[in-house]
């Protein structure tokens, strides 16, 4: 496995922190972009990246205003973390910290939100796709999930809210999964505030089917037993070049 290097790159937002890891020698590969689930971080990705970095460039930036990256002003869309995205990139090809032309993405969660949109407003941009679970919802549910958001844990001056975080990761994540690495995905959440939820606000704001349907890249759509799998297999047929991949 290669070595994982941090760095900084600059977005409309500010500063945006990544994870990276390439080969010794440029392959000719495209570079494979990795955008995280929310409130979590590029850490998600770090086993992966060790990996796939043995073939090609691959990085894991930090949404704005989650792990080390800077934070928009306010509730960001959608449209606002894809620009960010698209920012980060341009700025990595004009430091020649990457190759110019397109790249490929990876989305989960969240991530896939951000990396639907990119890929049909700027298809110049993105070669491939992969999906790790599609947060697609329909009108009425997104509106419906927007009213109860507020069930989120919030910082309160007692500390409670981190107990109630550590009560929500151990209900949301594989069993398999020790106190280590919990107590490692709860400091990502609470590293991001009060700007806990912003994720999540985005994307339930956000018309995900419209996007999937107006696809033309290839996809890759990882399907893991995770709380968006009905969601997946609901969708799964608007992508109309798609390469399936059930997992337990």
């Amino acid at each position: 496995m290669v070595q994982l290097v941090r760095s900084y790159g600059s977005s409309r937002f500010g500063q945006i922190h990544v994870r990276k890891a390439q080969p010794r020698a440029p392959t000719g590969k495209a570079p494979l972009v990795c955008l995280h689930q929310s409130p979590k971080s590029g850490r998600d990705y770090e086993s992966l990246l060790r990996h796939l970095g043995e073939s090609r460039l691959c990085l894991a930036p930090d949404t704005p205003g989650y792990g080390a990256s800077d934070a928009p002003p306010s509730q960001p869309s959608i449209a606002d973390y894809g620009h960010a995205m698209l920012d980060f990139i341009t700025d990595q090809q004009a430091q020649k910290l990457m190759p110019d032309g397109p790249v490929d993405i990876m989305g989960y969660h969240t991530g896939s939100a951000i990396a639907a949109w990119l890929a049909r407003h700027h298809p110049n941009r993105i070669r491939r796709i992969i999906l790790v679970s599609l947060p697609a919802f329909d009108e009425p549910t997104r509106t419906n999930i927007l009213k109860n958001l507020g069930s989120f844990p919030t910082p309160e001056p007692d500390g409670s809210h981190i107990q109630k975080l550590w009560d929500l990761a151990d209900g949301l994540n594989d069993a398999r999964h020790n106190a280590e690495w919990r107590s490692i995905a709860v400091g990502d959440a609470l590293q991001s505030g009060d700007r806990f939820a912003w994720g999540f606000h985005a994307v339930f704001s956000h018309d995900v089917i419209a996007d999937l349907q107006t696809l033309a890249q290839p996809v890759l759509l990882v399907c893991p037993q995770d709380d968006l799998r009905d969601q997946t297999l609901q969708y799964r047929d608007l992508l109309s070049n798609l390469t399936w991949l059930d997992l337990p």
